[in-house]
């Protein structure tokens, strides 16, 4: 995981056009670091927070749910997959899930019994990409059901220090669009600051994808090979970054940049 925040910069000029910046640690090949915050909150240390059985009807997340978090992306199928693992599991062993701390963290009975589980199922996950998958539903499904009820959909703050109030929203400029990589750590965290982008410009102007959820990858990778390779720019929120285009900054044999 890198010390600093990562974002993705897309802007998209007419007729197709978009520009992007990547982290240094991934020239040459497509990115698989995402961002990370770094900074501490008091809103993260928080009580634990039991999450009943019947939140969530069926064990599904619904889409509605889904993108009111700032997604764009279909529910994934892997993060459902996880959820309904949590409930059946919670169901079999009599104990009951709980959060708290620092985005969703299973705490309890419920965490000695399910840590067993999820290590010996990502133990059994021969395929490298297959375990960056698995770990990252299950980082975001704990952070949906921790949060779930808890927390603001829009700012991902406790109800009781919502922020929405206070943010006045804005158009970006015509052409640009931001994309956010982003941890599945960073996923819900109150001190998160990157959700300020779709807060303010709105969810299509600047789009949130997930590190290692594919329904995200997918859409994300797919706009950046339609826009074309000089378009699309990565930007480093570094004093000593450098402006690089993903013609100077990657593989140009990348396929997911083949035109």
């Amino acid at each position: 995981m890198l010390a600093n925040p990562r974002a993705f910069f897309s802007v998209k000029c007419f007729p197709s056009a978009s520009f992007g910046f990547f982290p240094q640690s991934c020239l040459g090949a497509r990115p698989r670091t995402p961002c990370s915050a770094s900074l501490q909150s008091s809103g993260c240390r928080s009580s634990p927070r039991e999450f009943e059985l019947g939140d969530m009807e069926g064990g599904t997340v619904s889409l509605q749910e889904w993108q009111g978090w700032g997604t764009v992306s279909p529910v994934p199928s892997m993060v459902t997959e996880v959820i309904q693992d949590l409930k059946l599991l919670e169901k079999i062993s009599d104990a009951q899930m709980s959060f708290g701390g620092n985005g969703g963290k299973l705490q309890g009975e419920f965490k000695v019994v399910e840590d067993k589980k999820h290590r010996a199922k990502y133990e059994s996950l021969g395929d490298s990409e297959k375990k960056l998958q698995f770990f990252s539903a299950r980082q975001i499904a704990c952070r949906l059901l921790g949060s779930r009820g808890y927390l603001c959909q829009n700012c991902w703050l406790p109800t009781d220090d919502c922020m929405c109030s206070k943010l006045r929203q804005c158009r970006l400029w015509s052409g640009m669009r931001f994309w956010l990589y982003m941890h599945p750590k960073d996923f819900l965290r109150q001190n998160n600051t990157g959700k300020l982008l779709w807060q303010v410009f709105g969810v299509q102007s600047a789009t949130l994808c997930l590190f290692g959820i594919a329904e995200d990858e997918d859409i994300m990778w797919n706009t950046f090979k339609a826009s074309g390779k000089s378009k699309v720019w990565c930007l480093y929120p570094s004093k000593n970054g450098v402006e690089r285009s993903v013609q100077d900054a990657l593989c140009l044999a990348h396929t997911k940049f083949e035109s």
